[in-house]
């Protein structure tokens, strides 16, 4: 006989691990303590499988007594997955989720969990717009529209660089059952991050359910010694897009004399001018400075260190994460100034969870959650850098004039694009600073209602969250010359500022989340039944806004019978009071039905390869609480009186007073809404090492907030925002996964393909001639320009061909398609 235990990476015991000997059927499952005791000799091979585990394969050898540990796989797929606001067997689910976990989320030092999202959940785009923060150097308005409210979040999210598209749409952010954004979590410290895709799997948030759900759990306390894990991660940071391979000097002179030439104008720069640029015998009336490579470092360094703790008993548990992040800057440091002028990024973290068991049916989870981000920049601004960066040619001035101050032109005037020195902006513009602190508490009470009714919970789950960021302003802006040599005299080219010590609080927000529940799951033989009555309220308060309050009353019930067909209802009534009052609130449902065809004999009794195989379909009409982008209580008109306008009166003309509307109200805006189809399928196959999911989904987004583009001048005022624009999103999503092992060798293969088409079904828009110039059909953010053909290639060529309005052109320029055949 052989006995051992089985331990996880911690070195805690497992429960339930299948240990075989290897070419018989052998087998036994570890007990509570990990242990086991199987019948094999010296020379057998012992396979250790458990689920969400690698493989272990173990030769016996003269020990009776073996340690096996067991390392989680990459992949994985629990039994049970998260969903809106709690958990359900993935078995039943009829929705279209697709979920990554920890290991998924740690394998490369960011600053930002969203970075490893690309590419690993079906259906979700990710779009990089920046590799570092985004500071707020200015108060933020009294209007939702100037913060994040495409995520319905309202709130400064900490996510300036990686843009999120589910389906088409800006998902919401729910972070442990509370919508709020924050993309900057320890990794480590994450569970799993989920897309919530259909009408069914979101509509519980009712008023912001059209968009889907990117649904972020933290991970829980659990039962155990203490667990100690410390992390240090370093990296490098290399720009994919900013290139030192810039033009020369004598090149862009060159070319610029050609531009010149082929309109018809007198060349600029002298052959003698050329020449000065290539050899560089005049560095500073004909300089060559490659700016990227001067005030750009080619790479920064970014570091990570995370310490987690957590363990407990059956009664208390506890789990407490702590980071620190420092991202390095991508501009050059001038050694001789004191202080850090680059774009560095410092953020500290602090996560805690608790969870206690008071009693025998009660128990409570707390978690605290704090940040404090420190962003930093050049005072010149890190954007606008790198937009004069991109403008400015090697040519336009040097970097030092002969008296060592820095060089400029006026070129374009005073306020020309090459007066204020790259360098100097760069690095001695003094700089900003923000400085962001967050503070969030989550508390939630569970009680087991099993004594008055089997099967039924009540959980109630309470939310409080600040926020403040501020702005230290310390910038400052050089003198720059421009230098006459026939003269030997300087000129100033640009406006002088100095330091400034300012101190300005851009953003604060206050949010208040209040939820209590009703559910009920229990099985009846085969009968398999759940449901859920729920009720819910999120206050939120911006800088000196009134508070914006959603409510949402909903009931949700499930049926299944024998794990083989299942239905699924929804119904919300959710309300936004920044709609007019008596249209504050709407109903919306969505329903689902599914079926595991793979237990049907025809399927079980011929197909044994098959292990499962789920049909699944769900509608919902869903809604987008959009209003806060069109204005603040815009169903309110407004008016301002005028400082006087000059009117004949009597004989006279004089001043009269009068009051004129701030934009026309209209007291009919309400929710836009979607109707959401969503049909798929989750196929298991070959003792589950190969797992299928497909989804094909047609939502039709209508009531949509637009401006009328077909309006009249006789109004006088603009027209507002009303619902009546309509658009389609329809495609397919498909998910593979292969794991497998040989011996001790785990292996996997995953991916997954999206398919996306879409129209505006109507917009409402002046009647024109041509189809090609209308957005009603066309796909959504089309792009509308002229049809390029190739370029002229003779003058002739360039004489008998159509050519826009006004322009004569020329062998060399851009040939155009004529659309409409009018020449």
């Amino acid at each position: 006989m052989v006995s051992g235990v089985v331990i996880d990476q911690d070195a805690h015991p497992l429960k339930g691990v299948e240990v075989t000997v290897k070419g018989n059927a052998t087998q036994v499952k570890t007990n509570d303590e990990g242990s086991f005791e199987i019948k094999a000799v010296t020379g057998d091979v012992l396979v250790f499988s458990f689920a969400n585990y690698n493989t272990n394969e173990v030769t016996v050898k003269q020990a009776s007594s073996i340690t096996v540990k067991l390392l989680e796989t990459y992949v994985k797929s629990p039994e049970r997955i998260n969903v809106l606001y709690g958990t359900a067997k993935a078995s039943n689910v009829l929705g279209s989720i697709a979920s990554i976990y920890t290991n998924q989320l740690t394998t490369t030092p960011t600053s930002l969990y969203t970075y490893a999202l690309t590419g690993q959940l079906a259906g979700l785009f990710t779009l990089q717009n920046s590799g570092f923060t985004t500071p707020l150097t200015s108060a933020l308005a009294n209007e939702f529209g100037d913060v994040n409210a495409s995520s319905h979040n309202l709130v400064a999210t900490d996510n300036t660089e990686i843009a999120l598209f589910l389906r088409g749409q800006r998902p919401v952010s729910v972070v442990n059952g509370v919508q709020r954004e924050i993309s900057s979590l320890d990794p480590e410290s994450i569970e799993s991050v989920s897309v919530l895709k259909d009408a069914l799997s979101s509509i519980l948030l009712g008023t912001n359910s059209s968009r889907g759900i990117l649904l972020v759990n933290t991970k829980k306390a659990e039962i155990g010694k203490p667990r100690i894990s410390f992390t240090a991660q370093t990296g490098i940071q290399q720009s994919l897009g900013i290139s030192g391979n810039v033009l020369p000097s004598y090149q862009w002179a060159y070319l610029y004399n050609e531009a010149l030439l082929n309109d018809g104008r007198a060349p600029v720069f002298k052959k003698e001018d050329i020449a000065a640029y290539r050899d560089q015998t005049n560095p500073v009336g004909r300089p060559d400075v490659n700016w990227f490579k001067t005030i750009l470092n080619d790479q920064s360094e970014i570091r990570n260190y995370k310490l987690n703790v957590s363990g407990g008993t059956q009664v208390t548990r506890y789990q407490v994460s702590l980071s620190y992040l420092n991202q390095g800057g991508i501009f050059k440091s001038a050694p001789d100034v004191p202080y850090n002028t680059n774009n560095n990024l410092n953020r500290y973290i602090l996560n805690t969870n608790m969870s206690v068991n008071v009693t025998k049916n009660l128990s409570v989870d707390l978690q605290m959650f704090g940040r404090i981000q420190e962003s930093l920049q050049p005072g010149g601004g890190t954007n606008a850098i790198l937009r004069a960066l991109y403008t400015t040619p090697n040519n336009a001035y040097p970097i030092y004039n002969p008296n060592g101050s820095y060089g400029g032109s006026n070129a374009g005037g005073t306020k020309g694009p090459y007066i204020n020195n790259l360098l100097s902006l760069a690095q001695k513009s003094g700089y900003l600073k923000n400085t962001s602190k967050d503070v969030l508490v989550n508390l939630d009470l569970n009680y087991d209602l099993n004594s008055l009714l089997k099967g039924l919970t009540a959980v109630a789950r309470g939310n409080i969250s600040i926020q403040s960021i501020n702005l230290l302003d310390r910038s400052l802006i050089n003198t720059s010359y421009t230098y006459n040599a026939t003269s030997n005299s300087y000129a100033t080219a640009n406006s002088p500022r100095p330091q400034s010590n300012g101190f300005v609080n851009t953003f604060t927000s206050r949010y208040v989340f209040a939820q209590g529940a009703l559910n009920y799951d229990r099985q009846f033989g085969k009968h398999g039944v759940t449901g859920m009555l729920m009720i819910d309220m999120r206050n939120t308060t911006l800088n000196y806004d009134l508070s914006a309050l959603t409510t949402n009353k909903a009931f949700k019930g499930s049926y299944n019978y024998d794990g083989k067909y299942f239905a699924e209802i929804a119904v919300n009534n959710s309300g936004y009071n920044r709609y007019p009052p008596g249209f504050q609130n709407d109903w919306y449902y969505a329903g689902g039905l599914g079926w595991q065809m793979a237990k049907e004999a025809f399927i079980s009794d011929n197909f044994k390869w098959i292990d499962s195989w789920k049909w699944r379909a769900t509608y919902g009409k869903t809604g987008n609480a959009n209003v806060d982008n069109y204005g603040y209580y815009n169903f309110l008109q407004t008016y301002s009186a005028s400082n006087g306008y000059a009117y004949n009166t009597g004989t006279s003309r004089s001043n009269v007073q009068s009051y004129f509307e701030n934009g026309l109200a209209n007291p009919y805006i309400t929710w836009e809404k979607a109707d959401k189809i969503d049909i798929g399928a989750d196929i298991a196959l070959f003792n589950k090492h190969l797992k299928i999911t497909a989804d094909y989904y047609h939502d039709r987004y209508y009531n949509l907030l637009q401006v009328r583009g077909n309006s009249i001048a006789l109004l006088g005022i603009a027209y507002p925002a009303e619902n009546i624009g309509v658009n389609l999103y329809k495609g397919g999503e498909l998910s593979l996964t292969y794991q497998n092992h040989a011996g001790n060798f785990n292996y996997f293969i995953t991916g997954n393909a999206n398919i996306q088409a879409t129209k505006s079904v109507f917009s409402d828009e002046l009647i024109t001639p041509f189809p090609w110039t209308r957005r009603t059909g066309q796909p959504i953010n089309a792009i509308y320009g002229y049809q390029a053909l190739g370029f002229f290639s003779t003058a002739k060529e360039a004489s008998t061909s159509a050519t826009t309005v006004g322009y004569t052109a020329q062998a060399g320029d851009v040939k155009y398609a004529d659309l409409n055949g009018d020449g």
